[in-house]
């Protein structure tokens, strides 16, 4: 069954694997491998602060936020200003 936080959830989720995705080496690593499991926003969040990527997390996800925004708009024919 489909409900709005089940939507949210695999939203947030596709959002931390396209952000991994961009990583390699050691830091794609350890994230992929906090992901997996219950917990897994928590380990993912607490694991990109200890390696200090908490800028880059939150700057891919504004840039997210963005590309979604814009792509709606433009759905739903309204016009989409930064």
């Amino acid at each position: 069954q489909i409900s709005p936080n089940n939507i949210y959830f695999s939203d947030r989720l596709l959002e931390v694997y396209d952000f991994i995705e961009t990583l390699s080496g050691a830091a794609h690593d350890r994230l992929d491998s906090a992901i997996r499991g219950r917990g897994a926003f928590r380990r993912f969040k607490d694991t990109v602060y200890d390696l200090g990527m908490d800028q880059q997390w939150y700057d891919f996800q504004a840039a997210a936020y963005k590309r979604k925004a814009a792509r709606w708009c433009e759905e739903n024919g309204i016009e989409y200003e930064e």
